[in-house]
């Protein structure tokens, strides 16, 4: 683990500082384990499609030779991402549903209707 986010949730010091504190050592939890520079690009890829950067850009940062290794391996979706999406989706199918009743509604009540043609 990287050093600097290993600290006592009690004192605050560092690890290899902590051996002479009066009480037993608890890694602070509210700061991130660290995974790996790995898991970081894998952070930083995901991060960035959710904030709707093109593969090909993300790739470009990474510095991947192909968008597959790159879309792969280092774009992760949470649930969340599904959410939002399928959320979308219905109130854009929502939103199409009420503009076709609008139109037609609209197109019934312009119609004209002629008299003599109805039987």
């Amino acid at each position: 683990m990287v050093p600097v986010l290993n600290h006592c949730e009690a004192c605050g010091k560092g690890e290899p500082d902590h051996l002479k504190a009066d009480h037993p050592y608890k890694r602070d939890n509210r700061i991130p384990e660290w995974h790996g520079w790995h898991a970081a690009r894998r952070g930083l890829g995901s991060s960035l499609y959710r904030l709707g950067i093109p593969d090909m850009v993300i790739q470009r940062i990474l510095r991947h030779a192909n968008v597959s290794t790159t879309a792969t391996y280092y774009i992760k979706t949470a649930a969340g991402d599904v959410r939002d999406a399928m959320e979308k989706l219905e109130n854009q199918i929502a939103r199409s549903e009420q503009v076709q009743s609008d139109t037609n509604r609209t197109l019934a009540s312009n119609s004209p209707v002629d008299s003599s043609t109805v039987q």
